[in-house]
C-alpha cells in the first residue's frame, strides 16, 4: 500500500477517539520509532490493540482494521517532539478539536439554530 498518497487527522495524546482507529507513534529509548494500533469497541466490534516496529505497517494495519470493522478514518497520536515523515501520508490537523458540542458543519441547522445551541451551551459553562 502506497502511505505517501493517504491523509491522515491528528489528534491530541488521550482523546477518545470512538468512531476512528488511532495509530500512535513514539519513540523508544534507543531514537527508534514505534507504532501502537487501537480502536474502542463500537457496536459489536470489540476494542483492540496492537504494536508495531515499523510505522508503515502500522498505518496499513490501521487502514485495513477501519475498512473491516466500517470506522470511519483512521487518526494519529504523536508523541510530544516527533516529526511527522513524509513517506508516512500526510497529516492534517485536528478540525474536529472544537467546542463540546462538536462540529454542526454537515447538519442542516439554520444559523440562528447553531447560534442558540452555541449560546445555550455557554450560558449553562458560565452557570
Amino acid at each position: 500500500m502506497d502511505q505517501s498518497a493517504l491523509a491522515y487527522r491528528r489528534v491530541a495524546v488521550g482523546e477518545m477517539t470512538e468512531d476512528a482507529v488511532t495509530v500512535g507513534i513514539e519513540c523508544d529509548a534507543e531514537g527508534q520509532y514505534k507504532a501502537a494500533v487501537w480502536w474502542e469497541a463500537k457496536g459489536d466490534i470489540d476494542a483492540d490493540e496492537a504494536e508495531y516496529d515499523d510505522i508503515g505497517e502500522a498505518l496499513a494495519a490501521a487502514e485495513a482494521a477501519k475498512t473491516l470493522h466500517g470506522f470511519s478514518e483512521v487518526v494519529v497520536a504523536l508523541q510530544d517532539g516527533l516529526s511527522w515523515q513524509d513517506n508516512w501520508g500526510q497529516l492534517q490537523g485536528n478540525p474536529r478539536n472544537r467546542e463540546p458540542v462538536g462540529d454542526v458543519s454537515q447538519t442542516d441547522l439554520s444559523s440562528d439554530e447553531t447560534f442558540e445551541l452555541a449560546a445555550g451551551i455557554e450560558a449553562e459553562r458560565d452557570a
